[in-house]
């Protein structure tokens, strides 16, 4: 799934933009049901990648070839993808229940790390489901581990469709808008105790936290629902990948270049 290099003559103000993209694309962790789902998600994900003009260097977090710093170094944004949940003694707590079966422990030290490493050079962090369960846990917060029965995904785990308010005054509100949006998720677990430098920007009915940022100017987003999803409104993707995009067009020149990450 890597994404298309732009010719050697494109203006530079067309180039395009790398940028990390990470998720366990394969690990013995995760069975054959579950890598697929992973699988289509990350090529909706790459699809709008390519689209926004950012050129996706893809990393297998299970097994990733690269120091995470070093591939910071050598981008201009970092996206982190679902997948497992998230190892509770990341955040001081015990599992409570069945579900670690599915978790690595590879995966969550790698892109805590990357997470850390975009946070620290300020480069801007897009997180999606797991991904935005990392960014809380890495700022100091912890997660819920089961919602139980509810709205946010069906006892077979599909994707559903449930309603999320963004709050105003938020970096998410000024992509997407104030007011309802619907959305499409899949997931057990969300946000717990907010992570320090965090802010709220959307919750669903039952109160279940549905995306974060960070409080400062650096593009930090995270939202728990799938908007690479393919029955997700695209527009959705769409429009935040291209703020993404603009901020990391931005985010200053890169250091070094990064060693080659395999396709995921």
């Amino acid at each position: 799934m890597n994404g298309p290099t732009p010719p050697a003559s494109l203006p530079a103000e067309h180039a395009m933009i790398p940028v990390v993209v990470a998720y366990a694309s394969q690990t013995p962790r995760h069975d054959a049901a579950f890598a697929a789902e992973l699988r289509a998600l990350a090529e909706g994900a790459a699809a709008a990648i390519a689209a926004a003009g950012l050129e996706a260097r893809w990393v297998n977090a299970a097994a990733p070839d690269t120091d995470p710093s070093h591939l910071v170094a050598g981008a201009r944004g970092v996206v982190v993808l679902g997948g497992a949940d998230v190892d509770p003694a990341m955040y001081g707590a015990t599992p409570d229940g069945a579900w670690m079966d599915s978790a690595d422990a590879a995966a969550d030290a790698f892109e805590a790390a990357l997470v850390r490493g975009a946070l620290d050079r300020g480069v801007p962090l897009f997180t999606i489901c797991r991904g935005t369960q990392l960014l809380n846990v890495v700022c100091g917060g912890t997660l819920v581990q089961d919602l139980g029965d509810g709205m946010h995904r069906e006892p077979n785990q599909d994707m559903v469709t449930h309603p999320v308010e963004i709050h105003a005054g938020t970096r998410l509100a000024a992509v997407l808008g104030t007011g309802v949006r619907e959305v499409r998720s899949g997931h057990h677990q969300a946000v717990g105790t907010l992570g320090t430098g965090l802010v709220v920007s959307a919750i669903a009915p039952d109160g279940v936290v549905e995306a974060i940022e960070g409080q400062d100017a650096r593009w930090i987003v995270g939202v728990q629902w799938h908007p690479e999803e393919a029955e997700s409104d695209p527009a959705q993707l769409r429009l935040l990948l291209a703020d993404f995009a603009s901020a990391a067009r931005e985010s200053g020149p890169i250091v070094d270049e990064p060693a080659t990450i395999p396709a995921a």
